[in-house]
């Protein structure tokens, strides 16, 4: 009876430690996901079917986009994604390469780069390039939804030039020279004194 009663906890605890603990990510499904919504994106951008990018995201969502405040919630994202859209900017080539992809239990992330063309009225056409990353969280239901979204571009910050010292002996010579008038003006405009007839009667 004790060797059965042994040997049921031993078979109990190998159950919570390894067949019944949760079961790793599947990765082919998780990778198939995120090109998924790599495709979904492109299209997005591209004047396509806004919905279908808004359905990989989360309810309570973040979007992180460079040089300004967290977008929180997929109502917000889609507001913000809307606003891209009417500012003029018409992107005619988007592509997404995918460089690792990570998960543990219900979290996960893909790390990539991307390349894009926009057209920006009388601007013409620029190129951008950059990275991103997306974290992801898997639902009750098994699939997966991105819960927060961040990138950057790889150009650098333009740096504003210094002036020549040609430039700045001109506009120390400029600040000179208003300087001076300024005070010849001011010695100028300077009321003559007055002598009194009563002062003048006494002298004589």
């Amino acid at each position: 009876m004790r060797t059965l009663l042994v040997v049921v906890a031993v078979a109990v605890v190998s159950c919570l430690f390894v067949s019944c603990g949760p079961k790793e990510p599947d990765m082919t499904a998780l990778k198939k996901t995120v090109d998924d919504f790599n495709a979904a994106s492109k299209d997005a951008m591209m004047g396509g079917d806004m919905q279908k990018n808004l359905d990989f995201f989360d309810d309570n969502g973040m979007e992180m986009a460079p040089n300004m405040a967290t977008v929180k919630g997929k109502d917000n994202i889609k507001a913000f994604m809307e606003q891209m859209m009417k500012s003029g900017m018409k992107m005619t080539s988007v592509e997404f390469n995918t460089v690792d992809v990570q998960a543990s239990g219900t979290m996960a992330y893909d790390i990539g780069t991307y390349e894009m063309t926009m057209s920006e009225g009388k601007m013409g056409e620029t190129t951008d390039k950059g990275k991103y990353i997306d974290v992801w969280k898997q639902q009750a239901d098994g699939t997966w939804k991105v819960v927060a979204e961040m990138w950057s571009s790889d150009k650098p910050v333009p740096v504003m030039e210094k002036p020549s010292k040609k430039t700045a002996a001109k506009h120390k010579m400029s600040t000179k020279k208003g300087s001076s008038s300024k005070k010849a003006m001011t010695k100028k405009a300077a009321p003559k004194k007055k002598t009194s007839k009563k002062s003048s009667s006494k002298k004589k």
